[in-house]
């Protein structure tokens, strides 16, 4: 109820400032048509509802300026009512002169009351239900002209189409008030947006201007150094310095242009099937943001309820990961070991969702105070929580006891399936695969893996070979290994694409011994539909297939 009486609140204050812009010509539009009136009306009937016009805009103004300071429901209830009223007493006249026997006369009624219709419509659309009660009596008015021939003892036709023609007109007014009501909602929220994103853009900027400058100075300073130092020695410190502040300016570059992309949506989810324990091992030898070149120790530790096999995007989560240790590491106090423990485990009562948490170990007896809590947020914090939101996951800084920051980031995890008894047949029905690789030991093994799953399978010993195999055959999925001679899996996956055959949207599925979480990353963007290590886990190979084969349409 708070919020709606706030958004009512709001909405009738710019409802009396939209009155307020239209106050001239719509008061010279009102005396005019009273002018109009008093021709074919008496003087004091005109007068009289001119006066009740003028007397209910100066207690709408009051009631609408009152309630802006105290939005009680009565002084709500008293603007909709004045609303009606005021515009009761201006189609009045309307009505009269729709009692006069020439037509002309008539129509100077109609035109009356669909003017008020219009500004309703246009003008006092900011608060609906303002809109809806000030355009009531219009609506009735018009209404009631062509109704009045309705109870006639004979009911002529024209009636009829007279009355259906005005509901089809207020049908109109009406959806043209609700649609400036939400166009000037929609127009409010994108300067609101707008107005956010602006200052958002003037604090990023500011704390670009602050991280840049470090590495700068850094760079500019120890060049100085460098140059006037004769000793060779204390020469190769400052080159040392010169090229970790350069590596530092260079992470932050790509972290805006990761930023950017992340904000026009550029940054795409793709979750794969990965073994989760090489996937955050690999973060230790993978250079980190840090505030100083130093060699970190990261210890990981799994527990024992998380499966060995998922599925999420490695690739983002390398990017959340490496800032999010960077940020612990660069806290920890000084004197302090530079290591820190990734603990991974699933949600408390979530098996859908990993948990990450990055701490540091405790620091050394007697060990002073480091940078601890970040301050603000800095722009390795922005492009973490940006990614995190892309994964749909949560990341957060917290401060420990000590003051030094701990990271945790919660994100989707899906687990690999077992193979279901009756194989491949149970999902897709017929499979056939070609398996390419030039070791006949590695055709075998993978051949009866496949069979094992109900999947049919033949093999090919080359890429040439494995084109020709495509052209003479039907298959639903190839297995291509990636280190071959000759024509190498790269090679042989740009002509399977690049052909001008049925077969050259086939899914394929690389196959490969480079375990590299980086290598695989490298064949997941040329294009590849999936991506099995050798030796070729069963769970594995199978939720590769499920991800990159699509399955038949239902029955």
């Amino acid at each position: 109820m708070t919020d709606n009486r706030t958004t009512w609140q709001d909405e009738i204050e710019r409802q009396r400032h939209r009155l307020e812009a239209d106050l001239v010509s719509r008061q010279l539009g009102v005396f005019l048509t009273s002018v109009v009136f008093v021709f074919f009306l008496p003087f004091w009937f005109v007068f009289a509802t001119y006066l009740a016009v003028i007397g209910c805009e100066v207690i709408q103004h009051r009631l609408m300026f009152a309630y802006a300071g105290d939005p009680a429901p009565g002084r709500r209830l008293g603007i909709l009512v004045n609303a009606g009223v005021g515009m009761a007493a201006y189609c009045l006249p309307a009505l009269f002169v729709w009692l006069d026997p020439e037509p002309l006369v008539k129509f100077v009624g109609i035109l009356s009351i669909v003017g008020a219709l219009l500004s309703v419509s246009v003008v006092r659309s900011t608060h609906l239900a303002f809109g809806i009660a000030s355009g009531l009596p219009a609506a009735l008015a018009l209404l009631w002209l062509p109704l009045q021939y309705f109870f006639d003892p004979v009911l002529d036709y024209r009636a009829v189409l007279a009355i259906a023609g005005t509901i089809i007109l207020l049908g109109y007014f009406a959806s043209a008030l609700v649609q400036n009501h939400r166009m000037q909602n929609t127009l409010l929220a994108a300067v609101a947006e707008a107005s956010a994103a602006s200052q958002a853009k003037s604090r990023f900027l500011s704390a670009m201007s602050h991280e840049v400058r470090t590495p700068l100075n850094a760079i500019l300073g120890h060049s100085q150094l460098l140059a006037a130092e004769p000793d060779q020695g204390r020469g190769r410190g400052h080159a040392v310095a010169i090229a970790a502040a350069a590596h530092a300016l260079e992470t932050m570059v790509q972290d805006v242009t990761d930023l950017a992309s992340a904000t026009e949506g550029e940054l795409k989810f793709r979750p794969v099937t990965a073994v989760i324990r090489p996937e955050l091992e690999v973060l230790a030898g993978l250079p980190l943001p840090l505030d100083a070149p130093r060699e970190p120790e990261i210890m990981v530790e799994i527990a024992p309820e998380v499966p060995e096999f998922g599925q999420f995007d490695p690739i983002l989560l390398r990017k959340c990961l490496t800032h999010l240790c960077a940020v612990v590491l660069n806290g920890l106090p000084a004197g302090s070991r530079p290591a820190i423990d990734l603990r991974c485990a699933l949600a408390p009562g979530r098996g859908d969702r990993l948990r990450l948490t990055i701490a540091g170990h405790s620091p050394a007896p007697g060990a002073g105070q480091g940078q601890g809590f970040p301050s603000e947020e800095t722009l390795a914090l922005s492009l973490v929580y940006r990614v995190a939101e892309v994964m749909g996951a949560r990341a957060a800084v917290l401060r420990a006891p000590d003051g030094s920051p701990i990271a945790r980031i919660e994100l989707p995890f899906v687990t690999v399936p077992e193979p279901p008894a009756t194989g491949a047949e149970a999902v897709y029905g017929r499979l056939r695969a070609l398996v390419v690789d030039d070791i006949a030991t590695n055709r075998f093994v993978l051949i009866q893996l496949l069979r094992a799953l109900r999947i049919e399978a033949d093999e090919a010993g080359g890429g040439g070979d494995a084109l020709q195999r495509l052209a003479e055959g039907e298959f639903d999925l190839v297995l291509l290994d990636m280190n071959m001679p000759d024509m190498d899996g790269e090679a042989t996956f740009r002509e399977i694409r690049a052909a001008d055959a049925p077969w050259a949207a086939i899914p394929v599925v690389a196959l490969t011994a480079d375990a590299v979480a980086l290598k695989r990353d490298y064949y997941l963007a040329l294009g590849l539909n999936g991506f099995v290590s050798k030796p070729v886990d069963r769970r594995l190979l199978w939720a590769q297939i499920l991800a990159a084969v699509p399955r038949p349409p239902p029955l």
